[in-house]
């Protein structure tokens, strides 16, 4: 019985990944606003009744692939050095999706696009970015040795990095041609935090 339990939840779990694969590729090739349901049943090989089965909606579809990307993170950042400082492991984890992302810059585009300028996303964008938040505290706290049950630094540090390449990506600076250089934008996000936010003309001023 578990047996055939566990095989039924795996193959759940397949499809499930399957229809949100789907989605993602659709959205990032056409455009959110051009797939509808019969597109991605037919991408995903399943029923469009299996879609609704899985998801109420593309969007929902769409969010559940985001946070497929999000564990892969994750489980990077957990296999990075343990004594290594906790920004510089997750500037490296980071620094690898903008390396990834510059590799092919329409898809990038299209990423920030769905993501920040698309309005049928638009209620799931906060929703998202505190799940991505939440996937990643346990192991920085674990990283740092502190609880996040009690202890405002861990929330903080993920929160941060988070911050600094979502920045990355959504920002563009003016005078700048073409595609602006992400993997830069985002070294020089962690830099800053680095140092806590005070920029290299405030330390000398200070001084």
């Amino acid at each position: 019985m578990n047996e055939t339990t566990g095989l039924r939840e795996r193959k759940k779990a397949e499809t499930r990944a399957a229809i949100s694969r789907a989605v993602m590729r659709l959205a990032l090739e056409r455009g959110l606003d051009t797939v509808n349901a019969d597109d991605i049943a037919a991408a995903a090989n399943v029923s469009v009744r299996t879609f609704h089965n899985y998801f109420g909606s593309k969007q929902e579809a769409l969010v559940a692939a985001w946070r497929t990307e999000f564990e892969v993170h994750v489980e990077a950042l957990r296999d990075r050095p343990a004594d290594e400082p906790i920004l510089v492991s997750l500037e490296h984890v980071f620094g690898g999706i903008a390396s990834t992302i510059a590799s092919e810059p329409d898809a990038a585009v299209v990423h920030v696009d769905l993501l920040w300028t698309s309005l049928a996303m638009a209620q799931y964008r906060s929703v998202l970015l505190d799940e991505a938040i939440q996937m990643f505290v346990g192991v920085v706290a674990s990283r740092t040795g502190t609880d996040p049950e009690t202890d405002v630094y861990p929330h903080l540090v993920t929160a941060a990095a988070i911050s600094a390449i979502v920045t990355a990506f959504q920002f563009a600076p003016a005078g700048e041609p073409g595609e602006p250089d992400r993997d830069r934008l985002l070294h020089e996000c962690f830099d800053l935090l680095r140092t806590g936010l005070v920029r290299v003309e405030e330390v000398r001023t200070v001084r």
